[in-house]
C-alpha cells in the first residue's frame, strides 16, 4: 500500500469513527432556560481532518453525550442540556474564523470549543478573546504561550510548551547516553506546520545544549505523500536516535518506511499519532519500544470507565495521550459553569484559573494558564502507550526497542 493510500485510509477510518457518535447525543432542547448552546468549528475535511478525528472531535461528542445522559449541567440549581452547533473549518484558518463569527452573531452560542492544531488555535484566539469565551486548548502547543496568555487571559493550555517536550526527551536521551545505552548521533525530521516547526525548533536547542550531534535535520510539507526518502536519508547517517515531529498520518508513514527498510536506531521517537490504538493495531509487536510525546497511566477506575464509554460511543478506544486531557478540560469547564452558577463567561474564566477540578485524569489545576503535571514522553510497552517522563506516580521505566518485525 502506498503512503498516499495510507494517508487516505487513516483519515477515512478516524473520520468515520468520529462521525459515528449517535445523533441523540446532540439534544436539541427547547426553550432558552433548558439548554446551553456550545459551538465548534473543527477540521472534518482537509489535511487536519485525521488529527481532529484522532482525539479531539470524539471527545467533544463523548462529553456531550455523557453530560446529556446525566441530565445536563447544573446552572443556578437547574439542569440544562447541551445543544450543539458544529461546522467544518475545512482545515482553513479563515474558514474557522468565519465559522466562529457565524456561531457568535447568528447562532448565539453560549460557549465555543477550540479547533484542532496549533496554527488553527492561534488563528481563532482573538475571536475567542473578543467574546470572553473560555478557551481550553487540547491541541495547541507553542513556546509563545506564556506571552499569549498575558494577552488572552481566557486561554488555557492542556499540553504546555514545545520546550517541555523537547527538554523531556533530550533529558531522557542524555541519561541513556550516560548509562552507555546510546551514542550522540541524532537524525531529526519535522512537518512544516506550526506545531512541527515549534517542536523541532525547541528540540534543536535542547540537543545542542546537551551536546548531541544532529546528523540529519530535514523538514517536509504536510502534503508529503512518500516518507521513504526521509527515512533513507536518516538511515544513511546511521544515527543512534531518530526523532520525528510529525502529524497523523505522517507518523504512520514514517514508521512504515522505517520498518520496510529495516531502519533500526536504538531510539525511534515519532510524533502526534503515535499514541493512537490504530498505531499499535497496524504495527503490532513492531510498536513495542517506540517513543513519542505524551503517554498515560490508565490504571485508575475513572480512566477505565472513560475508555469503556469512549469505545461504546465512538466505536474504538481512545487515543492514549490527548484524548483524556481533552475530556478532562471539558469536565473542568462544566465544573466552572456549575461553580459560578450562571453563564457568566468572565467569571467562569476566573474560576478556571483558580480552582482544582475533579477529572478522569485526576485532579486538574491550571498553573498560570498551564495544566500542572502531565506526561511529556510515552513509550509503547505491552500494548499500552505508557508515560515514562516525567518521573511521577504511574511512570514506567523506558525499555529497549527491539528490531522491527516483518
Amino acid at each position: 500500500m502506498t503512503t498516499k493510500q495510507q494517508r487516505r485510509d487513516f483519515v477515512r477510518v478516524l473520520g468515520s469513527a468520529a462521525l459515528a457518535a449517535s445523533v441523540p447525543a446532540f439534544v436539541r432542547a427547547q426553550g432558552t432556560d433548558t439548554k446551553i448552546k456550545f459551538g465548534w468549528a473543527i477540521s472534518k475535511t482537509g489535511p487536519f481532518a485525521g488529527g481532529a478525528a484522532s482525539a479531539q472531535l470524539p471527545n467533544y461528542r463523548l462529553w456531550v453525550d455523557d453530560v446529556n445522559k446525566a441530565g445536563g449541567i447544573s446552572v443556578g440549581g437547574a439542569k440544562r442540556l447541551i445543544e450543539v452547533v458544529e461546522y467544518d473549518d475545512r482545515s482553513q484558518p479563515e474558514e474557522a474564523v468565519r465559522a466562529i463569527e457565524r456561531m457568535v452573531n447568528q447562532d448565539k452560542v453560549d460557549f465555543l470549543l477550540p479547533p484542532w492544531g496549533t496554527g488553527m488555535n492561534l488563528a481563532v484566539a482573538p475571536a475567542f478573546h473578543k467574546g470572553n469565551f473560555p478557551m481550553i486548548t487540547p491541541t495547541c502547543i507553542t513556546d509563545q504561550m506564556p506571552q499569549l496568555v498575558k494577552r488572552w487571559d481566557n486561554m488555557f493550555s492542556l499540553l504546555g510548551t514545545p520546550s517541555s517536550y523537547s527538554d523531556a526527551i533530550v533529558g531522557l536521551l542524555t541519561q541513556m547516553r550516560s548509562d552507555g545505552k546510546i551514542g550522540s548521533k541524532v537524525a531529526m525530521v519535522n512537518v512544516t506546520d506550526q506545531g512541527g516547526l515549534e517542536l523541532a525548533g525547541a528540540a534543536r536547542k535542547s540537543l545542542k545544549a546537551a551536546k548531541f550531534e544532529v546528523v540529519v535535520d530535514s523538514s517536509y510539507p504536510i502534503s508529503t505523500q512518500d516518507m521513504t526518502p526521509l527515512i533513507a536519508d536518516a538511515q544513511r547517517a546511521n544515527p543512534d536516535v531518530f526523532l520525528a515531529f510529525s502529524y497523523p498520518p505522517d507518523t504512520l508513514g514514517l514508521t512504515e518506511a522505517a520498518r520496510v527498510r529495516g531502519f533500526n536506531p536504538k531510539i525511534f521517537y515519532a510524533g502526534i499519532g503515535t499514541a493512537l490504538p490504530l498505531y499499535v493495531g497496524k504495527f503490532g509487536a513492531s510498536a513495542e519500544g517506540v517513543m513519542g510525546p505524551g503517554g498515560w497511566n490508565p490504571a485508575s477506575d475513572a480512566i477505565k470507565a472513560y475508555i469503556a464509554r469512549h469505545t461504546a460511543l465512538i466505536g474504538q478506544p481512545p487515543e492514549q495521550w490527548v484524548s483524556v486531557l481533552c475530556y478532562s478540560g471539558l469536565q473542568a469547564l462544566a465544573q466552572s459553569i456549575e461553580k459560578v452558577g450562571k453563564l457568566d463567561r468572565p467569571a467562569i474564566i476566573k474560576t478556571l484559573g483558580s480552582t482544582t477540578f475533579d477529572t478522569v485524569a485526576g485532579p486538574l489545576k491550571f498553573d498560570n494558564h498551564f495544566m500542572a503535571g502531565g506526561w511529556t514522553v510515552g513509550q509503547w510497552q505491552g500494548g499500552t502507550f505508557s508515560g515514562i517522563a516525567p518521573k511521577q506516580t504511574g511512570a514506567k521505566d523506558p525499555v529497549a526497542k527491539p528490531a522491527w518485525k516483518a
